[in-house]
C-alpha cells in the first residue's frame, strides 16, 4: 500500500466511537473479560477493522491515530480516563441507543471471540507488527504521532487476518 493510496471510505460512519468503547467495556463486563483502558483502545481498533471488511463502512465518527502505543481514539480515550470501567454496564445511560442494535452485538462478539482472550499488552505488540497499519503509518513520510491511520491501510490489513465466508 502507498501513502498515495485513495481512501475508498466514505466519511460517514454507523455510531460516535465513545458509545463503542462503553460498550465493549460493558460487554467485557458482563461477560467477565479483563479490561483495562489500553484493552479497551485496541479492541476498538479491531472492532473498527472488522466493521470495515463485515459492514464496508466506518464504525464510528473517529478515526484511528498513531501514538507510541498503538492505534488510539484519542476522544474515547480522554472520556474513558475519567470513568470507572468495572462500574460500565449493559444499562449505562450512554448505551441506551446501541443496546439492542443487533449489528454491534455481533460486530463486538466477533472482537472478542478472536482477541479479548488477549492481554493490552498482547494487542498493542500485536497492532505493532510488521506490515500493520500502524506500523505503516508510522513510516509514511512527514509522520507525526497522532496522524491518522488511513482506513485503506486498516481494510487491506484485516482482509487478510479476518475471513468473510458469504452465508448460504
Amino acid at each position: 500500500m502507498t501513502e498515495n493510496t485513495v481512501d475508498m471510505f466514505a466519511d460517514t460512519y454507523r455510531y460516535n466511537s465513545v458509545v463503542v468503547a462503553f460498550y465493549i467495556v460493558a460487554w467485557a463486563n458482563q461477560n467477565k473479560v479483563t479490561i483495562n483502558l489500553t484493552k479497551t483502545q485496541k479492541l476498538l481498533y479491531v472492532a473498527y477493522g472488522a466493521n470495515l471488511i463485515l459492514g464496508k463502512d466506518r464504525l464510528c465518527n473517529e478515526h484511528p491515530q498513531a501514538w507510541p502505543y498503538g492505534p488510539v481514539f484519542p476522544t474515547t480515550r480522554k472520556k474513558l480516563l475519567k470513568t470507572n470501567l468495572q462500574e460500565i454496564t449493559m444499562d449505562s445511560e450512554i448505551l441506551a441507543e446501541v443496546r439492542e442494535d443487533d449489528y454491534l452485538k455481533e460486530v463486538v462478539k466477533f472482537v472478542f471471540e478472536g482477541f479479548g482472550n488477549k492481554t493490552a499488552g498482547q494487542l498493542t505488540a500485536w497492532s505493532h507488527r510488521a506490515n500493520s497499519p500502524w506500523e505503516e503509518t508510522t513510516h509514511m513520510s512527514n509522520f507525526k504521532w497522532g496522524n491518522e491511520i488511513p482506513d485503506a491501510y486498516i481494510y487491506e490489513y484485516f482482509s487478510q487476518i479476518i475471513n468473510v465466508t458469504p452465508q448460504a
